[in-house]
């Protein structure tokens, strides 16, 4: 018999005090348990377990640069443009975006004050990075001002909840699909929330009436119809991520990478049962009761509702388009064609030219969708990343 981890005894005293928990609360428990939750053990390196746009290529940084660069001349090239990335992880793509900064755009680099933020950061102890990291609490980021260097500062924190007066942009790469999720099933034309309990000792599911009427309001507020039987996720969390968004900025953008669909997509008869993947170690499953704490739970975000509710919340939509698009937009043609000249081998070429490609490649990180979602931005200003190249 296995041993159980703590994360799972975790689960099961939660059951026998309440009878059963909720899906999210088992999600929470798995992923962020301080006891050794997937995303709290950093011994468990994500790299590990699965590939993100930014550790394919450092291009991803490097474009990712450009719009920002872009937002700091839409926000008037403001003395101190911050960027707060949320979800940081081991801190590649913060790298690749800074190193960026500094070898093509040095009078924004002056200005760039950016913010490496996580849940546990995984690189306080690593030997890998080059950038002159600044740690330090909320309070020192508070303090600094134009003159602080070096301009790269890491923080312990779950959100941008800790962050106010922000002039500049909220960044997030495939973050908001890890929010723990609500799930439910409709059964006799009702909406019915899916618990997690105990039954003979093993995890299993049961029905019951929905946790909170937050639930049945999101799904019912989007116009759709979901037939008997239709299974899925609501991610609640997602309102609060936009409240702490929209509080901490003061002017400028909250700019989302994920893997997602509007919600007509999200609910239609292709995901009749759900979007709900777990990654263990590169190998993908559907089973988020085995190995807790051990694999990533993850399901697709709805970028319909998370516009919505940036939208009640004071931030307007500012651009919303597939990976592909707005990194091609940002001028990943003409990185691949400087792969040319730059003195490589043919294999280290065409390895390059592999890399890069699969940001753009729908098998790959190309259907991923980026939104931008403004605050105190004149109208009419449109975002490089989201141009339409047919106007």
């Amino acid at each position: 018999m296995t041993a159980r981890s703590a994360v799972e005894q975790e689960v099961r005293d939660l059951i026998q005090k309440h009878g059963r928990i909720t899906f999210a609360r088992f999600m929470q428990s798995c992923l962020y348990s301080p006891n050794g939750g997937f995303y709290a053990d950093r011994r468990n390196r994500i790299s590990a377990h699965f590939r993100t746009s930014s550790t394919s290529h450092p291009v991803f940084g490097t474009l990712i640069a450009r719009q920002l660069e872009q937002m700091w001349h839409v926000l008037g090239t403001p003395p101190i443009f911050h960027v707060i990335e949320v979800g940081s992880g081991d801190g590649i793509l913060a790298q690749s975006i800074v190193d960026a900064c500094r070898r093509t755009a040095p009078q924004f680099t002056d200005a760039l004050r950016y913010v490496a933020t996580d849940y546990e950061p995984g690189w306080l102890q690593s030997n890998e990075h080059t950038l002159d990291w600044q740690i330090g609490a909320t309070e020192q980021f508070a303090a600094a001002g134009p003159a602080a260097s070096p301009r790269v500062q890491q923080v312990k924190t779950a959100g941008a909840g800790a962050f106010r007066n922000i002039i500049g942009c909220i960044l997030s790469n495939e973050l908001i699909d890890n929010f723990p999720v609500h799930r439910f099933a409709i059964r006799d034309g009702q909406i019915r929330e899916i618990y997690v309990t105990l039954d003979g000792g093993k995890l299993t599911e049961v029905l019951g009436e929905p946790s909170t009427p937050r639930i049945e309001e999101r799904l019912t507020g989007l116009g759709l119809s979901l037939p008997e039987g239709t299974q899925g996720e609501v991610n609640l969390a997602m309102e609060d991520w936009i409240v702490e968004a929209s509080r901490a900025l003061d002017r400028g953008f909250v700019l989302t990478v994920d893997y997602g669909q509007p919600a007509a997509d999200l609910y239609s008869p292709q995901n009749s049962q759900g979007t709900l993947v777990c990654f263990n170690r590169h190998d993908v499953g559907a089973d988020p009761y085995r190995d807790i704490g051990q694999q990533d739970i993850t399901c697709h975000v709805d970028f319909t509702s998370l516009a919505h509710l940036g939208e009640r919340h004071g931030l307007t939509a500012a651009g919303y388009t597939l990976q592909s698009r707005f990194l091609e937009n940002l001028g990943l043609p003409s990185h691949l064609d400087a792969l040319a000249t730059q003195g490589l081998s043919a294999a280290r070429t065409e390895l390059n030219r592999i890399a890069m490609m699969t940001l753009v490649d729908p098998a790959d990180y190309g259907d991923f969708k980026v939104l931008a979602q403004a605050k105190g931005i004149a109208p009419g200003s449109e975002l490089l990343g989201f141009q339409d190249p047919d106007n």
